[in-house]
């Protein structure tokens, strides 16, 4: 009878000892972090980049790009014209002294007047920018082909990882005849194609980054796709439309808050995200194009630092 016991009793703290264990494994199962893996943040990140780059092309085609300087550029580059300018100056008062009084006549026998020189310096500043903007619009394609062409590489590489995942023939054929859409408009260099293209890449990697239960990629990626469609909308004047595209992001958002309950920083630029959203969509009545892109990089801006 008392080894009948003992064997129940050390059945009883076997149960115990595997339920433990089961429980200590599910736990630590839970707490896993399921993220996408690199190459689909890589697609992800380098579809912006190629949208940024649009815009840099947008900007100098209608005349509005500025290129930013470094600081300390900007400081030698004065101390520079400042010290040409001392000399420029001592030069200009050793002429005078030696011409005198042969300014006149030099004049009269046909020299060059104050105001034929600077509209040659006029026309030769043109002539640089041009040149200069010619240079930039080079560059900038360049670098759009060059994303384009990792996009596909790392599009290759991640495909075979999500069908194991679990994304559809469906799903990888969207996002496949976007991309591909999005390389044409590239080669024939059109820029609201580019915009409308990339964009929808976007929306169609969502699914994709959906298969990952603790990435927010996709609701990310779906609040880009609203915000450059809206910005697209709104040249064309369809700003109704615009109007709905910014509101229908409310969801995501919702989601995203869920997810970053727990991080009070990533909660405050949300609700950065959600104000900015908000100051574009009322935005849309002014008509103006300098102001929409003001906001919609503002939300793009936001949305890459919650992305960090």
């Amino acid at each position: 009878m008392k080894r009948v016991k003992l064997s129940i009793l050390f059945i009883a703290i076997l149960f115990t000892l595997s339920g433990c264990k089961i429980t200590k494994n599910q736990s630590a199962k839970f707490e896993k972090k399921d993220k996408a893996p690199n190459y689909l943040r890589d697609i992800s990140g380098e579809l912006q980049d190629t949208l940024k780059n649009i815009e840099k092309i947008e900007k100098i085609l209608d005349g509005t790009y500025v290129e930013e300087k470094p600081k300390e550029n900007n400081h030698k580059h004065q101390e520079s014209t400042g010290e040409k300018g001392k000399e420029q100056g001592q030069n200009q008062n050793s002429s005078n002294e030696k011409s005198g009084g042969q300014q006149g006549q030099g004049n009269s026998e046909g020299g060059s007047s104050k105001e034929d020189v600077n509209k040659e310096s006029t026309k030769n500043k043109e002539q640089e920018k041009k040149e200069k903007d010619k240079e930039e619009l080079l560059k900038n394609w360049q670098e759009i082909d060059k994303k384009i062409e990792d996009i596909h590489k790392n599009w290759n590489d991640y495909e075979p990882e999500g069908i194991k995942k679990g994304a559809t023939t469906e799903k990888t054929d969207s996002f496949r005849s976007s991309l591909n859409l999005l390389t044409k408009s590239v080669e024939e260099r059109n820029i609201r194609k580019v915009y409308n293209y990339g964009s929808q890449t976007m929306l169609n990697l969502v699914p994709i980054m959906s298969l990952y239960r603790d990435e927010v990629g996709g609701e990310i990626n779906k609040i880009k796709y609203a915000v450059y469609q809206a910005y697209i909308n709104s040249l064309e004047g369809k700003n109704a439309k615009a109007s709905d595209l910014l509101k229908s992001v409310e969801e995501d958002l919702d989601k995203m808050r869920l997810k970053f309950e727990k991080d009070d920083d990533k909660v405050k630029i949300l609700e950065k995200i959600n104000l900015s959203i908000e100051d574009m969509r009322k935005s849309l009545s002014q008509k103006s194009v300098k102001l929409i892109r003001i906001k919609k990089d503002i939300i793009i801006n936001n949305l890459e630092e919650i992305e960090k």
